[in-house]
């Protein structure tokens, strides 16, 4: 754990709070993308992550909600779903609802590419087990759980302290 000084730095040898969430993360990102290049996926970007493939498990979206959902910007998710397009893992299609709008969804291969990553993120969770044992596993969920709870209520309370000192 990390420690403050009486000045408010943190002390040598510890790793910063944001680093201890983020380097596990980055490192499966990695690992899926090796795994995925090994199955063929060659064309797929780390920097994908598995957000948007999961946001669009039971269907398509708009642009707009695939980006809230994603938490990027409008534009950002454009070019990514542009890329994702060009390598055939995503298409646009006519919103039923509006003729006008587009459905982003998986084609074929986006579902195939989906199968393969949860896969590979399977094996390192049993790798987790294996290692670590069931009863600490389950304790890590819950208390990973926890601490997204705990940022996402002080960022909803920051949130709610910077848009008030606005207007």
């Amino acid at each position: 754990m990390a420690v403050l000084t009486a000045n408010g730095e943190r002390t040598e040898g510890h790793l910063q709070f944001i680093q201890l969430l983020r380097n596990p993360y980055d490192t499966l990102l990695l690992r899926l993308h090796d795994g995925l290049s090994a199955a063929g996926y060659a064309d797929s970007f780390p920097s994908w992550g598995t957000n948007i493939f999961y946001c669009l498990k039971d269907g398509g979206l708009r642009l707009v909600e695939l980006a809230d959902r994603t938490h990027t910007t409008k534009q950002a998710m454009s070019y990514t779903v542009n890329r994702l397009e060009e390598a055939g893992y995503v298409e646009r299609v006519a919103d039923p609802k509006d003729g006008r709008a587009k459905i982003i969804r998986m084609t074929q291969r986006g579902w195939e590419i989906r199968r393969i990553g949860e896969g590979i993120i399977g094996e390192v969770e049993e790798e987790c087990v294996r290692r670590l044992g069931k009863e600490r596993m389950r304790q890590f969920e819950e208390l990973i759980q926890e601490v997204s709870t705990v940022v996402a209520e002080a960022e909803e309370r920051d949130r709610g302290v910077r848009d008030s000192n606005l207007g």
